[in-house]
């Protein structure tokens, strides 16, 4: 990552600044250089996405010693517990009948049978429901989660005055803007993709 480079999002109640240009792998250095930039802008805080990654793992990574370090606070979302229990063992069960119905049909010599025709129907069945909980989690439980930890954090100040980063996702960027400006959220924010940086 030879420059940091953020693209503007610019929108009427706050601005969004989507680091780009990370088509090369990230390295440790790289994660302290950003750091130290963020805080130079000044960045007051940091919201990290953690997914199904635990706080113990991620507070093992280079991103958290280098927030640390450079004494930037972060306050972490985790997924609901019930999302991680009863959603993740969905998803298992799910991906492995879709596996298992996968290998069967790719051993298959003629695909043109009925019982091969049923096999690819079952395999898109399969795949359809781990595409719709999948976009369920990321798109509604997730999002909510981390517009209340955001709004929590920012509950006291002026966010007008404020700039913080968010590391998440890409794919649940837009939902979150829309949630934060529902709310008269006027900070800037600058958005890292957490899957670059968690080394």
């Amino acid at each position: 990552m030879n420059s940091i480079m953020f693209e503007t999002l610019m929108d009427n109640n706050f601005s969004v600044y989507l680091l780009r240009n990370m088509d090369e792998d990230i390295t440790e250095k790289d994660v302290e250089t950003l750091i130290q930039k963020f805080k130079e802008i000044p960045v007051k805080f940091a919201t990290i996405d953690l997914g199904y990654m635990s706080l113990r793992e991620f507070n093992e990574t280079h991103l958290a010693k280098m927030f640390n370090n450079f004494e930037i606070p972060y306050f972490t979302v985790e997924l609901p517990h019930f999302v991680k229990g009863h959603f993740s063992g969905q998803i298992s069960q799910i991906q492995n009948k879709y596996n298992e119905l996968k290998v069967s049909y790719d051993l298959l010599k003629d695909k043109n049978t009925p019982g091969a025709q049923e096999l690819s129907y079952l395999i898109d069945y399969y795949s359809n429901e781990l595409r719709e909980l999948n976009h369920y989690i990321n798109q509604q439980i997730r999002v909510e989660s981390i517009t209340k930890k955001i709004l929590s954090v920012i509950k006291d100040r002026d966010s007008r005055d404020l700039t913080f980063v968010h590391v998440g996702e890409e794919n649940t960027l837009v939902e979150i803007m829309k949630q934060l400006k529902e709310h008269d959220v006027k900070s800037n924010i600058l958005f890292i993709q957490k899957s670059k940086f968690l080394l």
